[in-house]
């Protein structure tokens, strides 16, 4: 961002700092926050928000979002700089701030080869960001197929990237980890309009990826990489006890959508962040048939959420983790989209309302159905939704 950010005053009865919520002021110059200050009312230079929310801005560490707007129809590809900026328009909205565009290194999905697509995508974000386009802050996360023969040649380029901060192995072989199920895997896909043939190559696309033993010396590799890189490391799918002390014999420190409660139970005891995803959670489901966010909740085995393909579940999700039944504080209810994932991939300057953060805050209002809803989204000290 260009010039100097205005300073900023604004009051709210329900600012949720790290203690709790409070009644008060917050003062920002330069970006960032100066001042958290108990007060009963606004002053003649505050903007008075009254009992709407006052919250950190959302940091959102895996979102498939950009895909969606790259290809908005099977077959249709659209500009990737366009794609950019209406995948940041809806972020921004949602009340993220920060942006980790989780881009996949492996196969096809909706008819959108993802091999072709990654350069593309990449360079219109880059181009968007270098114009100035963009609200939110985006960084990158690549996840990384080990199984997929072609992964280190598609992951070599982005290495320089200065976006790049987050890294995560996956292995998505049939059979294994978010397909365990191999018939409720074949059910889903012909639920979303796949016909058997298509599902049969997908299938054997995947399982000869694995029967060609890329995936030791891949994720070896990445491993490597990111060590090398100083990058965050990140588990996904873990199914099982072994899944999970291998990932965290490599270095893992997040594990990303256990599929059963034994591998989230063991990545709380190992010390890895478990996130699990939005739309799971407000659904009170996972899509795939796996592990209930809720349930992770409900166990104590929930520490953050990401957006996974619904940027707006975010908010959902925290706002019901303060209500029945789960009841907690909602500076902890809050923290779960805002501090631990920023606390997550080294990003200590955001995700809390407190002195010397940057002043990326939201203003909420709740609907009669419960719906938390930005009203205004501030990023380093600018209205940008």
């Amino acid at each position: 961002m260009s010039d100097e950010p205005p300073e900023i005053r604004v009051f709210s009865r329900n600012i949720v700092t790290p203690a709790g919520l409070m009644a008060g002021e917050i003062v920002s110059r330069d970006g960032v926050i100066h001042a958290v200050s108990p007060r009963e009312s606004a002053g003649d230079r505050s903007s008075d928000w009254e009992h709407d929310f006052l919250i950190p801005g959302l940091v959102d560490i895996h979102t498939d979002n950009l895909e969606k707007h790259f290809q908005p129809r099977p077959g249709a590809l659209w500009d990737p700089v366009g794609a950019a900026i209406a995948h940041d328009a809806q972020c921004a909205g949602a009340g993220i701030t920060t942006v980790f565009d989780s881009l996949s290194l492996h196969g096809r999905k909706d008819g959108l080869d993802r091999k072709d697509a990654l350069g593309p995508m990449i360079a219109g974000m880059d181009a968007a960001a270098t114009e100035g386009l963009l609200r939110a802050e985006h960084l990158l996360h690549l996840r990384c197929e080990v199984t997929n023969p072609e992964l280190l040649e598609l992951l070599d380029p982005q290495l320089n990237n200065p976006r790049l901060r987050l890294l995560s192995l996956m292995d998505h072989t049939p059979g294994q980890r978010q397909t365990m199920n191999l018939e409720r895997f074949r059910e889903r896909l012909v639920a979303g309009g796949k016909e058997a043939v298509e599902i049969d190559e997908s299938l054997a696309q995947r399982t000869a990826w694995r029967d060609q033993s890329a995936a030791p010396r891949n994720r070896s590799t990445v491993v490597a990489v990111a060590r090398k890189y100083a990058i965050p490391l990140a588990s996904h799918d873990d199914a099982t006890i072994e899944h999970v002390d291998e990932a965290h014999d490599n270095g893992a420190i997040i594990a990303e959508f256990p599929v059963s409660i034994e591998a989230a139970v063991r990545a709380r005891e190992v010390g890895m962040k478990i996130f699990m995803g939005g739309p799971n959670f407000v659904r009170g489901s996972s899509h795939s048939g796996n592990l209930s966010a809720r349930e992770c909740a409900t166990a104590g085995l929930l520490d953050g959420i990401t957006s996974d393909y619904i940027p707006l579940s975010m908010l959902r999700s925290a706002f019901m983790l303060a209500e029945p039944p789960y009841n907690w504080p909602i500076q902890d209810a809050i923290a779960t989209v805002a501090r631990t994932p920023a606390l997550a991939c080294g990003l200590t300057d955001r995700g809390e309302i407190a002195i010397g953060q940057r002043a990326d805050f939201l203003r909420i209002r709740r609907s009669s159905e419960g719906w938390p809803t930005p009203r205004e989204v501030w990023r380093e000290g600018r209205r940008v939704a």
